[in-house]
């Protein structure tokens, strides 16, 4: 022991004769530190691992026995304080080391290329500008206290393939480059790591998804606690792939370009008490995530509040939402993941997120003023005299039946209303969606339901519907439909949907067309479609049948079909900018008693497309039964206008629009027949003049507005649409 003790004397007295504070210290100095040192040697030499004290290093250094190390002054390096040896203090005393921004260097890295380290403790240093400040790596019982990582290329601190790791009291700040954008602090393959009351702040770069503050991936149990991830310009906490049991707890994430938390394909995190606040995407977006529990947070001023897709078993309590463009969006996720434990102790903006799965026999009014509503699973509910806001969807219904909207308004949604997942028998009547960011009404997968008196304005789709079955429209009023011109913005669309009617309805200033179809078995029937941006009306499949409808001064086409099989009868087409009505391809249809006042009245581009023009064709004509189409023109100077007639009132030559395609009996001028402009002729008395007017302004002041047409587009029934109505028959 004798032996060992002197060559531990020996070696250390070389470390202190070679440190640069013991050669400028004085004799006297020398001769007390010498006389400690004595003291020391006879009181802890146990062997070849002995501990070492109060060690004094110059960087860089290699430390690879057990001791305290203290920096000993600030330097401007581009080499690593390597640590290979478990049971080491490394105090920076508060000084800085400064990096050159080389690509792989490291400020201080504990790894050991054989074996698991552990009882580390860095403290009190402050690493700037190299690639990454701190790494941890397959190293276990780690402590990071009161340091300053700021300014490095790629990460602040890198934890890799560790356990027991913790961060108190740090600053992670401004780490990122141009390239990769970079994290303030990247968790990878480890296990029960804590940062606690710290600060993440400004990591990351803007436009990169994949940066920002606390990168975590395939890692377990860890934790966040009372600290502040602000302003970074990527994300604040992103957790990935197998990162299960994450505590977030009161801390400050607020500022973050991206989401403050995003959690994607983990289990069982936990955010509770934190306030979320100014994130520029989601407050919290949870995808692929089973049994989040998210309490008491308070989540302000971002796009999204909470956004979930495809994550189950959420329990929701005592969450303040409040100022987000969304508040609460479930809207990306499958049936399957709407099992979740809401209560009603969420508020969005005040007033109450209400989530009701598995009821019977409910009714909800004003009385409890909900902010959202999720039915799930649900039958016999009644909605009525609610004002919905700032969520993915005013109204979402999942798999439920027998309900009834009535006096509902849906303003600043993603989706005003939102139908899916095999509901059946549903009644909405009187609803009124403005400023949708989406859609007014996404009706999906929906069986047996019935839309009357459905107002929508300003929102990039009207009413959509996909997969719907059995519907029945009246009563529809769409104006000002407007969006990505690509995306086909439309008063109503209907995708792969059988057996809708729609009736009685206004779609106008649509910015693509008044109503698109895909679908089978569609009747339109005493519809105006009027000043759309592109066509009226756009059908693409059939059969469909069209019963006095009006195609009114759209911008390009009335209507354009592509069908089979179907009957266009006692339509107008009038003042249509380039036709009134384009045929791309069609056999076996019927056009008859059609009114066409346009400069072109009619295209059929498919040359091979056969179709009857008249009830009764050349072979088989039939006065009794007259019916051909009116071939006219704005100018008053079309075919129809200034044709020879005969006694019945049909012109003398038939109208030949292409071969195989001839209106036989075509109408002229002469003929007399009730006006097919429908809402201007309001008399029938086929003119359209002042009496019309007197005539709509008596029915407005008496309140049967039941079967009027909303002329001046504003969503309503008033005076307004009186005078635009004297407007437009005094402009014919």
């Amino acid at each position: 022991m004798k032996i060992i003790c002197e060559q531990k004397y020996i070696d250390t007295m070389d470390i202190i004769q070679n440190t640069y504070i013991l050669k400028s210290v004085s004799k006297i100095k020398i001769s007390i530190i010498f006389t400690i040192f004595i003291v020391y040697i006879s009181g802890f030499c146990f062997g070849d691992d002995t501990s070492y004290q109060n060690i004094l290093i110059t960087y860089p250094e290699t430390l690879e026995k057990p001791g305290v190390y203290y920096l000993n002054e600030s330097v401007f390096v581009n080499e690593s304080i390597h640590i290979t040896h478990s049971d080491i203090i490394l105090d920076g005393r508060g000084n800085i080391i400064t990096g050159n921004m080389s690509p792989g260097s490291i400020g201080v890295i504990i790894q050991h290329p054989e074996m698991m380290i552990h009882n580390i403790t860095i403290r009190n240093i402050i690493l700037k500008d190299f690639d990454t400040g701190v790494v941890i790596d397959a190293s276990n019982e780690i402590n990071l206290e009161e340091s300053d990582l700021i300014s490095h290329m790629r990460t602040g601190l890198r934890i890799d393939a560790s356990e027991n790791v913790q961060i108190t009291s740090c600053t992670i700040q401004n780490n990122r480059n141009e390239i990769t954008g970079g994290y303030g602090i990247q968790i990878s393959d480890s296990n029960k790591v804590k940062i606690n009351n710290s600060q993440v702040t400004g990591n990351g770069k803007t436009g990169k998804s994949n940066s920002g503050g606390i990168y975590i991936i395939n890692s377990s149990e860890t934790s966040i606690i009372s600290s502040q991830i602000s302003t970074n310009p990527g994300f604040g906490i992103r957790a990935d792939n197998g990162t299960d049991h994450l505590t977030i707890s009161d801390c400050d994430i607020s500022a973050n370009s991206g989401d403050g938390i995003l959690i994607q394909s983990g289990s069982s995190p936990e955010i509770q008490k934190s306030i979320l606040d100014k994130n520029k995407e989601s407050g919290i977006e949870l995808i692929k995530v089973v049994q989040p529990v998210i309490t008491g947070n308070v989540i302000t001023s971002g796009t999204m509040g909470i956004s979930l897709s495809d994550s189950e078993g959420m329990t929701l309590t005592g969450n303040t939402i409040k100022n987000n463009r969304i508040g609460f969006d479930i809207s990306a996720s499958d049936i399957r993941y709407y099992n979740h434990h809401i209560s009603n102790t969420n508020t969005i903006d005040s007033r109450l997120l209400l989530y009701l799965k598995d009821v019977r026999d409910r009714k909800i009014g004003p009385s409890m003023n909900p902010s959202m509503v999720i039915i799930v699973n649900s039958s016999d509910v009644g909605l009525f005299d609610l004002v919905l806001s700032k969520n993915c969807a005013g109204i979402i219904l999942a798999n439920s039946s027998n309900l009834t909207l009535s006096d509902i308004s849906f303003i600043e949604n993603g989706i005003g209303l939102r139908s899916e997942f095999g509901t059946t028998n549903l009644i909405c009547n009187n609803l009124h969606a403005e400023r949708n960011l989406v859609s007014g009404f996404y009706i999906s997968n929906t069986h047996n339901f019935t839309l009357s008196s459905i107002y929508g304005q300003e929102s990039p789709s009207g009413i959509y519907l996909h997969n719907a079955t059995g519907g029945v429209l009246k009563n529809i009023y769409m104006t000002r439909i407007s969006g990505i011109k690509s995306r086909m913005p439309s008063g109503i669309t209907l995708s792969g949907c059988d057996n809708i009617t729609v009736s009685r309805s206004q779609f106008s200033e649509c910015s693509y067309a008044g109503l698109v179809s895909d679908s089978y078995n569609l009747n339109l029937i005493e519809n105006r479609f009027l000043s759309n941006t592109y066509a009226g009306s756009v059908l693409l499949s059939g059969p469909v049948e069209l019963y006095d409808n009006s195609f009114i001064n759209n911008e390009d086409t009335g209507l354009i079909m592509r069908a089979n099989q179907s009957t266009i009868l006692r339509n107008t087409f009038t003042n249509n900018t380039n036709r009134g009505l384009l045929l791309v391809s069609g056999n076996e249809n019927l056009f008859a008693y059609n009114i066409f006042k346009n400069y072109k009245n009619c295209l059929i581009q498919d040359k091979n497309s056969i179709n009857t023009w008249n009830t009764s064709n050349k072979d088989n004509f039939d006065t009794t039964n007259p019916a051909g189409n009116y071939w006219g023109d704005p100018e008053g100077e079309g075919f129809s206008d200034v044709c020879t007639t005969d006694a019945n009132g049909f012109c003398t030559d038939p109208y030949i629009i292409q071969l195989q395609n001839t209106d036989y009996h075509p109408l002229s001028s002469q003929y007399t027949m009730e006006s097919y402009t429908l809402n201007t002729d309001l008399n029938q008395n086929g003119r359209e003049d002042l009496q019309d007017v007197v005539l709509y302004m008596n029915k407005v002041s008496s309140g049967d507005t039941s079967s009027l047409y909303d002329f001046s587009g504003d969503g309503k029934i008033n005076l307004n649409d009186v005078v635009s109505l004297f407007h437009i028959i005094i402009k014919k």
